[in-house]
Protein backbone atom coordinates (compact mmCIF):
# COMPACT_ATOMS: atom_id res chain seq x y z
CA UNK A 1 0.00 0.00 0.00
CA UNK A 2 2.06 3.47 -1.48
CA UNK A 3 -0.23 6.08 0.75
CA UNK A 4 0.76 9.99 0.43
CA UNK A 5 0.40 10.71 3.93
CA UNK A 6 3.14 7.89 4.44
CA UNK A 7 5.27 9.46 2.16
CA UNK A 8 4.83 12.42 3.59
CA UNK A 9 5.86 11.09 7.38
CA UNK A 10 8.98 9.61 5.96
CA UNK A 11 10.02 12.97 5.08
CA UNK A 12 9.05 15.02 7.73
CA UNK A 13 10.72 12.20 9.92
CA UNK A 14 13.83 12.79 7.86
CA UNK A 15 13.76 16.07 7.72
CA UNK A 16 13.05 17.42 11.23
CA UNK A 17 15.98 16.49 13.17
CA UNK A 18 18.14 19.28 10.54
CA UNK A 19 15.92 21.50 8.31
CA UNK A 20 14.53 24.60 8.37
CA UNK A 21 16.02 27.01 11.13
CA UNK A 22 14.03 26.66 14.28
CA UNK A 23 15.01 23.19 14.84
CA UNK A 24 14.61 21.68 18.37
CA UNK A 25 17.42 22.01 20.83
CA UNK A 26 19.07 25.42 21.91
CA UNK A 27 21.70 25.52 24.57
CA UNK A 28 20.94 27.75 27.54
CA UNK A 29 23.81 30.14 26.73
CA UNK A 30 26.12 30.66 24.41
CA UNK A 31 28.72 30.49 26.70
CA UNK A 32 28.43 26.88 27.14
CA UNK A 33 27.36 25.19 23.84
CA UNK A 34 25.93 21.90 25.33
CA UNK A 35 26.77 18.64 23.65
CA UNK A 36 24.83 18.11 20.49
CA UNK A 37 21.62 15.71 20.71
CA UNK A 38 21.75 12.75 18.21
CA UNK A 39 18.47 13.77 17.23
CA UNK A 40 19.47 17.00 15.57
CA UNK A 41 22.66 16.04 13.99
CA UNK A 42 23.15 16.39 10.25
CA UNK A 43 25.61 15.74 8.84
CA UNK A 44 26.70 18.19 6.01
CA UNK A 45 26.31 17.55 2.78
CA UNK A 46 29.85 17.74 0.29
CA UNK A 47 31.02 20.72 -0.17
CA UNK A 48 31.64 22.62 -3.42
CA UNK A 49 35.35 22.66 -4.85
CA UNK A 50 36.59 26.40 -3.96
CA UNK A 51 35.49 28.90 -6.05
CA UNK A 52 37.40 31.77 -8.09
CA UNK A 53 36.05 34.70 -5.71
CA UNK A 54 38.73 37.10 -4.20
CA UNK A 55 40.13 36.71 -0.84
CA UNK A 56 38.13 37.90 2.00
CA UNK A 57 38.90 41.63 3.27
CA UNK A 58 40.72 41.57 6.38
CA UNK A 59 38.49 43.58 8.53
CA UNK A 60 38.46 44.24 12.08
CA UNK A 61 35.21 44.98 14.36
CA UNK A 62 34.87 48.18 16.20
CA UNK A 63 33.28 48.46 19.67
CA UNK A 64 31.95 46.48 21.99
CA UNK A 65 28.38 45.18 20.32
CA UNK A 66 30.53 44.28 16.75
CA UNK A 67 33.83 42.41 19.13
CA UNK A 68 30.74 40.56 20.75
CA UNK A 69 28.63 39.68 18.26
CA UNK A 70 32.09 37.90 16.34
CA UNK A 71 32.87 36.01 18.87
CA UNK A 72 28.98 34.51 19.98
CA UNK A 73 29.03 33.77 16.22
CA UNK A 74 32.79 32.44 16.14
CA UNK A 75 31.47 30.32 18.94
CA UNK A 76 28.48 29.00 17.01
CA UNK A 77 30.18 28.09 14.19
CA UNK A 78 32.95 25.67 16.15
CA UNK A 79 30.26 24.28 18.58
CA UNK A 80 26.99 23.67 16.57
CA UNK A 81 27.67 21.12 13.89
CA UNK A 82 24.30 21.96 12.17
CA UNK A 83 25.08 26.32 12.17
CA UNK A 84 28.51 24.77 10.51
CA UNK A 85 26.93 22.98 7.66
CA UNK A 86 25.43 26.74 7.13
CA UNK A 87 28.52 28.14 6.90
CA UNK A 88 29.71 25.10 4.52
CA UNK A 89 27.38 25.67 2.13
CA UNK A 90 27.07 29.11 2.16
CA UNK A 91 30.54 30.17 1.32
CA UNK A 92 32.18 30.13 -1.71
CA UNK A 93 35.56 31.91 -1.32
CA UNK A 94 39.21 30.38 -2.43
CA UNK A 95 40.02 29.06 0.43
CA UNK A 96 37.92 26.14 2.90
CA UNK A 97 35.70 27.74 5.73
CA UNK A 98 36.45 24.56 7.44
CA UNK A 99 40.02 26.31 8.57
CA UNK A 100 39.27 28.67 11.49
CA UNK A 101 41.30 31.38 10.88
CA UNK A 102 39.36 31.61 7.11
CA UNK A 103 36.03 31.27 8.89
CA UNK A 104 37.05 34.12 11.55
CA UNK A 105 37.91 35.98 8.86
CA UNK A 106 34.33 35.78 7.37
CA UNK A 107 32.40 36.42 10.35
CA UNK A 108 34.49 39.45 10.69
CA UNK A 109 33.14 40.83 7.45
CA UNK A 110 30.11 39.42 7.64
CA UNK A 111 29.68 41.59 10.99
CA UNK A 112 31.17 44.58 10.55
CA UNK A 113 29.95 45.09 6.74
CA UNK A 114 25.84 44.32 8.04
CA UNK A 115 24.48 47.07 10.18
CA UNK A 116 21.76 43.98 12.14
CA UNK A 117 24.81 42.95 13.94
CA UNK A 118 25.92 46.59 15.24
CA UNK A 119 23.32 48.02 17.52
CA UNK A 120 22.39 44.30 19.62
CA UNK A 121 24.08 41.62 20.78
CA UNK A 122 23.40 37.86 20.22
CA UNK A 123 22.46 36.35 23.44
CA UNK A 124 21.02 32.91 22.66
CA UNK A 125 20.93 30.63 19.92
CA UNK A 126 17.60 29.75 19.37
CA UNK A 127 18.14 26.48 16.76
CA UNK A 128 19.25 25.27 13.69
CA UNK A 129 18.30 23.30 10.21
CA UNK A 130 19.44 23.07 6.79
CA UNK A 131 19.22 26.53 5.57
CA UNK A 132 20.19 28.49 8.81
CA UNK A 133 20.05 29.27 12.28
CA UNK A 134 18.44 31.48 14.80
CA UNK A 135 19.61 33.69 17.22
CA UNK A 136 18.18 35.56 20.29
CA UNK A 137 19.13 39.45 20.48
CA UNK A 138 19.34 41.14 23.84
CA UNK A 139 16.21 43.05 22.72
CA UNK A 140 14.04 39.88 23.00
CA UNK A 141 13.50 39.86 19.26
CA UNK A 142 15.24 36.37 17.57
CA UNK A 143 17.53 37.02 14.08
CA UNK A 144 16.84 34.50 11.44
CA UNK A 145 20.36 34.05 9.43
CA UNK A 146 19.60 31.94 5.87
CA UNK A 147 20.88 30.81 3.08
CA UNK A 148 18.07 30.11 1.33
CA UNK A 149 14.48 28.67 1.52
CA UNK A 150 12.84 25.28 1.29
CA UNK A 151 11.28 24.64 -2.39
CA UNK A 152 7.91 22.44 -1.30
CA UNK A 153 7.43 21.44 -5.04
CA UNK A 154 11.83 20.30 -5.67
CA UNK A 155 11.50 19.22 -1.92
CA UNK A 156 15.11 21.30 -1.67
CA UNK A 157 16.97 24.54 -0.72
CA UNK A 158 16.00 27.85 -3.12
CA UNK A 159 19.12 29.83 -3.11
CA UNK A 160 17.24 33.07 -3.64
CA UNK A 161 15.49 32.77 -0.51
CA UNK A 162 12.47 33.91 -2.36
CA UNK A 163 9.47 32.19 -0.63
CA UNK A 164 10.64 33.79 2.71
CA UNK A 165 11.08 37.37 1.25
CA UNK A 166 7.86 37.40 -0.21
CA UNK A 167 6.43 36.20 3.02
CA UNK A 168 8.42 38.07 5.40
CA UNK A 169 7.53 41.29 3.23
CA UNK A 170 3.47 40.95 3.45
CA UNK A 171 3.76 40.23 7.26
CA UNK A 172 6.31 43.25 7.54
CA UNK A 173 3.64 45.43 6.02
CA UNK A 174 0.26 43.87 7.42
CA UNK A 175 1.54 44.46 10.86
CA UNK A 176 3.33 47.75 10.14
CA UNK A 177 2.15 49.42 7.34
CA UNK A 178 -1.70 48.52 6.90
CA UNK A 179 -2.08 47.51 10.81
CA UNK A 180 -4.17 44.65 9.87
CA UNK A 181 -1.96 42.08 11.36
CA UNK A 182 -3.32 39.67 13.99
CA UNK A 183 -1.86 38.14 17.14
CA UNK A 184 -1.50 34.78 15.15
CA UNK A 185 0.65 36.52 12.81
CA UNK A 186 4.05 36.85 12.54
CA UNK A 187 5.90 39.98 13.04
CA UNK A 188 8.85 40.88 11.04
CA UNK A 189 10.87 44.44 12.43
CA UNK A 190 13.51 44.27 9.27
CA UNK A 191 14.70 41.93 6.89
CA UNK A 192 17.14 41.68 3.84
CA UNK A 193 20.04 40.50 2.42
CA UNK A 194 23.36 40.41 4.10
CA UNK A 195 26.67 41.94 2.29
CA UNK A 196 29.14 39.11 1.77
CA UNK A 197 32.42 39.09 -0.09
CA UNK A 198 31.40 36.61 -2.75
CA UNK A 199 28.49 36.69 -4.74
CA UNK A 200 26.42 34.01 -3.29
CA UNK A 201 23.42 35.91 -0.92
CA UNK A 202 22.80 35.17 2.74
CA UNK A 203 19.57 36.82 4.25
CA UNK A 204 18.18 37.97 7.60
CA UNK A 205 14.75 38.05 9.17
CA UNK A 206 14.57 40.19 12.83
CA UNK A 207 11.26 38.74 14.60
CA UNK A 208 9.14 38.08 17.49
CA UNK A 209 10.99 36.04 19.95
CA UNK A 210 9.13 32.12 19.67
CA UNK A 211 10.20 28.73 21.21
CA UNK A 212 9.48 26.02 18.55
CA UNK A 213 5.88 24.03 18.89
CA UNK A 214 8.76 20.58 18.93
CA UNK A 215 11.17 22.02 21.30
CA UNK A 216 7.74 23.26 23.61
CA UNK A 217 6.49 19.92 23.54
CA UNK A 218 9.36 17.49 24.52
CA UNK A 219 10.45 20.34 27.32
CA UNK A 220 7.46 21.43 28.64
CA UNK A 221 4.43 19.38 27.85
CA UNK A 222 5.65 15.92 27.94
CA UNK A 223 8.72 15.64 29.37
CA UNK A 224 9.00 12.61 30.69
CA UNK A 225 7.90 10.56 27.23
CA UNK A 226 10.58 10.05 24.59
CA UNK A 227 12.01 12.78 22.89
CA UNK A 228 12.17 11.26 19.18
CA UNK A 229 8.23 9.73 20.04
CA UNK A 230 7.00 13.07 20.86
CA UNK A 231 8.17 14.83 17.64
CA UNK A 232 7.59 11.94 15.06
CA UNK A 233 3.71 12.25 17.47
CA UNK A 234 3.16 15.68 17.00
CA UNK A 235 3.91 16.27 13.28
CA UNK A 236 2.00 13.41 12.14
CA UNK A 237 -0.86 15.12 14.38
CA UNK A 238 -0.09 18.39 12.24
CA UNK A 239 -0.38 16.02 8.88
CA UNK A 240 -3.45 15.40 9.96
CA UNK A 241 -4.95 19.02 10.24
CA UNK A 242 -3.37 19.83 7.43
CA UNK A 243 -5.57 17.21 5.38
CA UNK A 244 -8.45 18.15 7.74
CA UNK A 245 -8.12 21.61 6.95
CA UNK A 246 -7.95 20.56 2.96
CA UNK A 247 -10.89 18.31 3.60
CA UNK A 248 -13.02 21.14 5.22
CA UNK A 249 -12.97 23.12 2.01
CA UNK A 250 -13.67 19.98 -0.13
CA UNK A 251 -16.82 20.24 2.01
CA UNK A 252 -17.44 24.29 2.02
CA UNK A 253 -17.06 23.33 -1.74
CA UNK A 254 -19.10 19.80 -2.46
CA UNK A 255 -20.85 18.91 0.80
CA UNK A 256 -20.39 16.41 3.15
CA UNK A 257 -22.87 14.10 1.36
CA UNK A 258 -20.57 14.38 -2.04
CA UNK A 259 -17.47 12.84 0.14
CA UNK A 260 -19.72 9.87 1.45
CA UNK A 261 -20.58 9.15 -2.05
CA UNK A 262 -16.97 9.68 -3.55
CA UNK A 263 -15.56 6.75 -5.72
CA UNK A 264 -11.89 6.49 -6.06
CA UNK A 265 -11.51 4.37 -8.94
CA UNK A 266 -13.89 6.60 -10.68
CA UNK A 267 -11.89 9.81 -9.79
CA UNK A 268 -8.54 8.34 -10.89
CA UNK A 269 -9.70 6.79 -13.95
CA UNK A 270 -11.17 9.57 -14.90
CA UNK A 271 -8.31 11.93 -14.35
CA UNK A 272 -5.36 9.66 -15.83
CA UNK A 273 -7.02 7.96 -18.62
CA UNK A 274 -6.63 4.59 -16.63
CA UNK A 275 -7.56 2.13 -14.09
CA UNK A 276 -7.38 2.81 -10.86
CA UNK A 277 -3.86 0.87 -9.48
CA UNK A 278 -4.14 -1.94 -7.30
CA UNK A 279 -1.26 -0.79 -4.73
CA UNK A 280 -3.76 2.58 -4.05
CA UNK A 281 -6.71 0.74 -3.60
CA UNK A 282 -6.75 2.79 -0.12
CA UNK A 283 -6.00 6.29 -1.27
CA UNK A 284 -9.02 8.66 -1.58
CA UNK A 285 -7.83 11.28 -4.11
CA UNK A 286 -10.24 14.61 -4.29
CA UNK A 287 -8.13 17.21 -5.39
CA UNK A 288 -6.67 16.79 -8.86
CA UNK A 289 -3.49 18.75 -7.95
CA UNK A 290 -2.17 16.70 -5.19
CA UNK A 291 -5.00 14.65 -3.40
CA UNK A 292 -5.89 13.58 0.27
CA UNK A 293 -5.49 10.40 1.97
CA UNK A 294 -6.89 9.42 5.77
CA UNK A 295 -4.88 6.36 6.73
CA UNK A 296 -7.78 5.52 9.52
CA UNK A 297 -8.86 1.54 10.46
CA UNK A 298 -12.41 2.82 9.71
CA UNK A 299 -11.22 3.89 5.92
CA UNK A 300 -14.02 5.74 4.14
CA UNK A 301 -16.56 5.72 6.84
CA UNK A 302 -14.72 7.61 9.29
CA UNK A 303 -13.82 9.92 6.66
CA UNK A 304 -17.45 10.51 5.72
CA UNK A 305 -18.08 11.36 9.26
CA UNK A 306 -15.35 13.83 9.85
CA UNK A 307 -16.87 14.92 6.60
CA UNK A 308 -21.03 15.49 8.52
CA UNK A 309 -19.14 16.79 11.71
CA UNK A 310 -16.84 19.46 9.59
CA UNK A 311 -20.19 20.69 7.84
CA UNK A 312 -21.58 20.74 10.93
CA UNK A 313 -19.14 23.05 12.74
CA UNK A 314 -18.49 20.08 15.03
CA UNK A 315 -14.61 20.38 15.11
CA UNK A 316 -14.42 19.38 18.60
CA UNK A 317 -15.99 15.95 18.04
CA UNK A 318 -13.43 15.30 15.39
CA UNK A 319 -9.79 16.24 16.99
CA UNK A 320 -9.99 13.86 20.16
CA UNK A 321 -10.30 11.32 17.86
CA UNK A 322 -6.80 11.85 16.28
CA UNK A 323 -5.04 14.48 18.70
CA UNK A 324 -3.58 13.02 21.85
CA UNK A 325 -0.47 14.74 22.17
CA UNK A 326 -1.49 18.53 21.17
CA UNK A 327 -3.58 20.41 23.14
CA UNK A 328 -7.10 20.71 22.23
CA UNK A 329 -7.69 24.52 22.02
CA UNK A 330 -3.86 24.89 20.50
CA UNK A 331 -4.85 22.05 17.38
CA UNK A 332 -8.37 23.96 16.83
CA UNK A 333 -6.46 27.72 15.91
CA UNK A 334 -3.57 25.89 14.26
CA UNK A 335 -6.79 24.08 12.40
CA UNK A 336 -7.93 27.43 11.66
CA UNK A 337 -4.55 28.92 10.44
CA UNK A 338 -3.98 26.19 8.71
CA UNK A 339 -7.53 26.36 6.94
CA UNK A 340 -6.96 30.27 5.89
CA UNK A 341 -3.67 28.87 4.38
CA UNK A 342 -5.00 26.75 1.75
CA UNK A 343 -7.51 29.35 0.80
CA UNK A 344 -4.11 30.33 -1.49
CA UNK A 345 -2.11 27.14 -1.12
CA UNK A 346 -1.92 23.75 -1.54
CA UNK A 347 -1.03 20.94 0.76
CA UNK A 348 2.35 20.41 -1.33
CA UNK A 349 2.63 23.98 -0.98
CA UNK A 350 2.74 23.92 3.21
CA UNK A 351 4.65 20.53 3.38
CA UNK A 352 7.34 22.22 5.48
CA UNK A 353 4.27 23.53 8.16
CA UNK A 354 5.59 20.82 11.28
CA UNK A 355 6.69 21.24 14.74
CA UNK A 356 9.96 23.10 14.10
CA UNK A 357 8.25 25.05 11.96
CA UNK A 358 5.74 26.81 14.52
CA UNK A 359 6.23 28.56 17.40
CA UNK A 360 4.07 28.73 20.44
CA UNK A 361 2.90 32.60 21.60
CA UNK A 362 4.99 33.61 24.84
CA UNK A 363 1.96 35.53 25.53
CA UNK A 364 -0.68 33.05 24.42
CA UNK A 365 0.34 29.10 24.76
CA UNK A 366 -3.21 28.47 22.92
CA UNK A 367 -1.98 30.81 20.06
CA UNK A 368 0.07 28.68 17.04
CA UNK A 369 2.03 31.25 15.02
CA UNK A 370 3.58 29.32 11.86
CA UNK A 371 7.07 31.17 10.69
CA UNK A 372 8.21 28.74 7.99
CA UNK A 373 6.57 26.40 5.16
Amino acid sequence: MKLIMENWRSFLKEADTARAPWDQTAPAKLGAIKPMDPRDVKTPGTRRPPGTTKEVPQVEPSGEVQEHNVEALFRLYRGDRRVFSIFMQGYEGPKSIDDPTVAEQFINYLVVKNKIFHHNKIVDHLGAGSFGFVVKLDNDHALKIYIGSFDPIRLRTDPTGRSDIERYEREASKAFDEKTGAAGDLHIYEQGELETPFDKKWFYAEMQQLRTLSNFMREFAHPNKDAREVTDGVNDEITFLKELAHLAHLVDKHGAQAIAEFDPEEAYAKQHGRAFPEDYEDEIKFDPDFGLSFETSQGDTQLAEFAKLLEQGDLDAVLPQKIDLLDKTYAKNLFNQLKELLKTKTLRDITDVRGANIGVSEQDESLPIIFDY
